[in-house]
């Protein structure tokens, strides 16, 4: 046990080992010199030695209910991550410093907004440019080819757009603006946006939510979530195909159900399907047009409201994605 000792006062993360009645058994050097539990700790309980609340709140919960956790705190300038591991006899604590890796990661943030922001003016004015020549253009075959520029500009408009509105929202510092409103209005609403999309694909949108079901939340970013969802269901659908947006309560949450008779996700791809940029099929994302970042922002949407987003979905017969909002 010595050895081990000396081995994690050498280590620079902080280690922490609680026994099942809650009292401190040992504490690595790091956790002192931070400031984060005091020098007299051994066999007192964790909650009169540990110097900072957020990690007394996460221990305490994790003492309650017998589980792992993660939580992230802030103290003395530092950012920190905690996680708890749950023996049969003990508690062991594991905290690392992670302010460098939230200054990489701000800095990333804060390059991707201002590049995407830098070209939002001379998109738009190259997208005018070239719809003034295609108006003035006689020649079909020339015609053509600013078609297919005015799409790409179009592409690249809209990919702009994604990420400044993902950068926000992984930022977590885009506040919800909360209003109580009717869930089925809103995918009307929604249907509404993308119904020349869905006629010129030949998919039928039905909405199923029943008159009165409300929702409170940020409704302008629930209607980009779920315009995101309907979309999605949209591009992968077959010819004749439907899109269906329901709606039920379950254990404390609404939850909205987004179902198409689409073409389905494989297995293997499911895990990965909300990341940034991630395509099943790359080059069918990039005929139909979609820039890669619609899941995720999706996903980002529900967790800025307390709540996630799942998918089911079969190879060839369609796919099911649920949000799950939390009832406040």
């Amino acid at each position: 046990m010595s050895f081990l000792k000396e081995f994690l006062n050498q280590v620079e993360e902080g280690y922490l080992l609680i026994d099942r009645q809650g009292l401190v058994l040992f504490c690595n050097d790091f956790l002192i010199r931070r400031g984060l539990i005091k020098e007299n700790y051994e066999n007192r309980p964790y909650y009169e030695c540990i110097g900072n609340l957020s990690v007394v709140s996460c221990l305490a919960e994790t003492f309650s209910n017998g589980k792992a956790k993660v939580c992230n705190f802030y103290h003395g300038h530092r950012d920190y991550s905690l996680y708890t591991f749950v023996g049969s006899d003990m508690v062991v604590v594991r905290c690392t410093d992670i302010t460098e890796l939230k200054r990489y990661e701000r800095s990333k943030r804060e390059f991707v907004a201002n590049v995407s922001h830098e070209l939002k003016t001379p998109i738009a004015v190259l997208k005018s440019i070239l719809e003034t020549l295609y108006e003035e253009e006689d020649r079909e075959e020339k015609k053509t080819f600013l078609e297919r520029a005015i799409r790409r500009v179009e592409d690249m408009r809209n990919l702009v757009e994604d990420l400044l509105i993902i950068t926000k929202l992984e930022s977590g510092e885009e506040r919800l603006k909360r209003e109580t409103f009717s869930l089925r209005s809103l995918v009307e609403d929604v249907f509404d946006f993308l119904s020349e999309e869905a006629q010129m694909r030949d998919v039928s949108l039905e909405n199923l939510v029943e008159e009165g079901f409300m929702l409170s939340g940020d409704k302008d970013k629930l209607f980009l979530l779920l315009k995101n969802l309907v979309d999605n269901g949209i591009k992968y659908n077959r010819k004749g195909g439907k899109v269906r947006v329901g709606s039920f309560m379950q254990e404390g949450h609404a939850v909205i159900e987004v179902e198409d008779t689409g073409i389905g996700i494989p297995k293997e791809h499911i895990p990965f399907i909300f990341d940034r940029f991630y395509r099943v099929d790359p080059s069918r994302s990039k005929e139909l047009g979609g820039t890669g970042l619609g899941l995720s922002i999706a996903k980002h949407i529900a967790l800025s409201h307390g709540g996630r987003v799942d998918v089911e979905s079969s190879e060839g017969r369609g796919s099911t994605f649920r949000v799950y909002l939390p009832i406040l």
